[in-house]
């Protein structure tokens, strides 16, 4: 009975070895925006009630940046003021910024940083969850960066707005 016992602890123990190392050697290459290089398919509500998919999206813009963010988050906060800071060094840019919350929370986050009404701001809700879907953000801010439809590279927790403007000019 014992040597049985021992047996199946054994089993659970190396099976929760193997499951432990599979869960961490989820590399960033499964990941969907790593697979697929090009812009994903999404189609949002923004905060002014109109839906709004990638096929219209303005083509005058060499980037596109989707930001996924929650509009109570202090990272996101601070992220949407330095970018708003920073405003005349993204004319190049498309923003959209995409929330998973209410959107009565999504358009005063708008409003206070300054977004409504410019031209490269695309804020709104993906009900879908298309984005996030795609992107599988572990934690907001999450930043992705296109380069004329193809992926150039995400921040996985926000970036510093001068490695953004870095990484946006030259091209």
């Amino acid at each position: 009975m014992k040597s049985i016992l021992m047996g199946c602890l054994t089993l659970v123990s190396v099976i929760s070895t193997f499951s432990l190392k599979a869960q961490q050697a989820n590399p960033a290459s499964d990941l969907p925006y790593m697979k697929d290089k090009n812009f994903p398919l999404f189609s949002l509500t923004s905060i002014d009630g109109k839906e709004v998919t990638n096929k219209d999206l303005p083509k005058n813009y060499k980037y596109t940046c989707v930001i996924i963010f929650s509009p109570d988050c202090s990272h996101c906060e601070h992220e949407a003021a330095e970018i708003s800071k920073n405003a005349d060094k993204f004319k190049n840019v498309l923003f959209i910024w995409d929330s998973y919350r209410e959107m009565d929370l999504i358009k005063k986050f708008a409003v206070k940083y300054n977004f409504v009404g410019k031209p490269n701001f695309i804020i709104g809700r993906d009900g879908a969850y298309t984005l996030p879907t795609f992107f599988r953000p572990k934690m907001t801010p999450f930043v992705a960066l296109y380069y004329k439809g193809s992926f150039v590279k995400v921040w996985e927790q926000g970036v510093e707005v001068p490695e953004l403007i870095k990484n946006t000019q030259g091209k």
